[in-house]
């Protein structure tokens, strides 16, 4: 038995209530890892490419890593469905206490699969699995839902829970964890709502065996005494993210005003930014007591705005997202966004990237407000932002169209598609990829659309600097790196090296893991994510590609008339480059079948022949 892990998975069927519980094998932990590894294996395996997202075929995994509940700074649960926004296999992650709890009950995933007749809710304690009616929550915001569970349960359980967004199948839909941490990303909480699930609730304390207690404890202290005293990290210990404005805005890499400004002045990013968010920034007696991690990357702030007094966790992605891409710079007015987004149950990054949008759309007089009343001004509209969270989530008005997300929403009012900053479906999150050379082309090719947490290629440099596919190298190993983490559950943001976590993974399993072997378990990944959304809809020549907006010349500041890449020959050829790398087909874009071979899941080697064949039949081409 491998240390680190319980072996065990959770299944529940909610069509038929039946409740099991299966063993996990030794074999797929050692290829896949856990996290995402484990939960697109699952996926990959158990729903067909084509099934519909918030069917009854579609399936939710709840899965842990082998660093989950052991090492300082893996608070991380991976979430992975079919999303109903991009129809691809879409990985979402969440932190506080839901891992530690799950794993704590004794399993490393839970699998929920059916759809419930009526509203429901999940009660996990420990070896104790009931199915509850969840008639009275059904309409509650996240929060009030949360406490009123907790009060049926136990007050130190963990809970994943939406809000009426959710409930309305909204494909910006998030899955909150203890109120405040989302699971944001492609529509997951539409997949809860879609099959009657309110929540899941958990509790268990249960610590798993590791195989070398002493050595990992060693390198445990270590990393630990780094993170709460190098210099390296402080200003991460004083503002978490919330300080990344000012950054993003210097080099030419925020949203601001839907992605039209990526450059702004300090003084005008300084207002959404690290010292005005510690001005109010207060930390609750529990928050005190529980810190695994020195880093704290969101932070609590108590403020009122427009008319209410709230407690909000806030970071940079809702802050830029929610303020500076919609032009509204009132640090107290889009906390308060940030804390309705959260109890409607909404993705802040979508939300924010669908009204700044409609904002742009408005400011040049595309959008009629004698048909959609609740349609903004234009940029800075105050009260429209708030009006449209709230249509967004109950799908009223304008609203009712951006909830389908900016791609669909521009196909729907037929204007805009060019001025939607997206990539396959998913909407773009706060960092513009016109300040760092190559970055574009982890946009592009990443496995669930627009994310930047797939590869950062390195060094900064800006797209001048010469041509973007002499990045590919060091943006492979920045998305073997950020896949690593989600497998094992660490957040992103503790920047251990891939040294650290090989020896973290050898002290916990008792497996002898390298670098090698992890970026290998990264690859298998992200093959089988790309083989089953081609063999659904993506043709990679044509879909992975970054928005006109992203190569339209940068108006102002120091990067001013700078784009995303020199030109599209710059870009096909630094994607092509990836596809090498990667051992894909280097025009095609799809994992080869000796790929397959090479990296021991000789069994997928079939459906890569398979969807190579698909994408040659969609452009027309023929085998060789």
């Amino acid at each position: 038995m491998l240390g680190g892990y319980n072996h065990k998975i959770l299944r529940i069927n909610l069509s038929t209530g039946k409740i099991r519980i299966e063993d996990l094998s030794a074999e797929d932990l050692t290829l896949f890892i856990g996290g995402k590894g484990l939960a697109t294996l699952i996926l990959y395996r158990e729903v067909p490419p084509g099934t519909d997202p918030l069917s009854p075929g579609n399936k939710i995994i709840y899965a842990t890593g082998p660093f989950n509940a052991i090492v300082p700074g893996a608070s991380k649960v991976a979430v992975v469905a079919k999303s109903p926004l991009t129809r691809l296999i879409n990985d979402s992650y969440a932190g506080e206490f839901f891992a530690t709890r799950l794993k704590g009950a004794g399993y490393d995933a839970l699998i929920v699969e059916g759809e419930s007749r009526d509203p429901v809710y999940i009660w996990i304690d420990r070896d104790e699995v009931e199915i509850r009616d969840a008639s009275k929550l059904w309409g509650q915001p996240v929060s009030a839902a949360t406490e009123r569970i907790r009060e049926e349960t136990n007050p130190r359980a963990s809970i994943a829970a939406i809000g009426p967004a959710g409930e309305n199948r909204v494909k910006l839909a998030s899955i909150m964890f203890d109120s405040d941490r989302a699971a944001g990303r492609g529509g997951l909480g539409a997949v809860m709502g879609a099959k009657k699930l309110k929540a899941i609730a958990v509790y268990g304390a249960r610590k798993p065996r590791v195989a070398d207690p002493e050595g990992l404890h060693s390198r445990i202290a270590r990393l630990y005494r780094e993170l709460a005293t190098s210099p390296r990290y402080e200003d991460m210990r004083r503002y978490g993210t919330t300080n990344a404005l000012m950054t993003s805005a210097s080099l030419g890499m925020s949203p601001s005003y839907n992605f039209k400004k990526p450059h702004i002045p300090e003084e005008q990013a300084s207002r959404l930014a690290g010292e005005a968010i510690k001005e109010v920034e207060v930390e609750p007696e529990w928050y005190i007591r529980y810190k695994p991690c020195p880093l704290q990357c969101t932070r609590y702030v108590e403020t009122s705005a427009r008319g209410r007094r709230f407690k909000v966790k806030s970071e940079y992605e809702n802050l830029a997202m929610l303020g500076a891409a919609t032009g509204v710079f009132d640090r107290d007015t889009v906390l308060y966004y940030n804390r309705l987004v959260d109890d409607l149950g909404m993705d802040t990054i979508s939300v924010g990237n669908v009204i700044g949008w409609a904002m742009e759309l408005a400011e040049e007089g595309l959008i009629d407000k004698t048909v959609f009343p609740d349609a903004p001004t234009g940029f800075g509209d105050e009260d429209a932002v708030e009006q449209l969270i709230i249509n967004i989530a109950y799908r009223r008005g304008l609203g009712a169209v951006l909830a389908e997300g900016v791609r669909a929403a521009s196909r729907i009012l037929g204007v805009g598609v060019e001025k939607a900053v997206e990539v396959k479906g998913l909407e773009a999150p706060a960092w513009d990829p016109r300040g760092r050379r190559g970055y574009g082309v982890s946009y592009a090719t990443a496995d669930i659309g627009a994310s930047h947490l797939r590869g950062w290629p390195r060094p900064h440099e800006p797209p001048t600097s010469g041509p973007a596919r002499e990045m590919m190298e060091s943006l492979a190993e920045g998305r073997d790196r950020d896949a690593t983490f989600d497998m094992t559950g660490l957040c992103k943001f503790v920047s251990y090296s891939m040294e650290d976590i090989a020896g973290l993974m050898t002290s916990i399993t008792g497996v002898r893991y390298t670098v090698e072997d992890l970026r290998r378990a990264s690859q298998r990944v992200e093959a089988l994510a790309r083989i089953h959304n081609t063999l659904d809809w993506v043709t990679p020549p044509i879909d992975d590609v970054v928005p006109p907006r992203w190569m339209e010349p940068i108006l102002e500041g120091p990067l001013k008339g700078v784009k995303a890449f020199n030109d599209w020959r710059d870009f096909e050829e630094a994607r092509r480059e990836y596809y090498r790398i990667r051992g894909w087909h280097e025009e095609l874009g799809v994992p080869l079948p000796s790929t397959m071979e090479d990296l021991g899941i000789p069994w997928a080697a079939s459906d890569a022949e398979r969807a190579l064949e698909v994408v040659r039949a969609r452009l027309g081409l023929y085998s060789s």
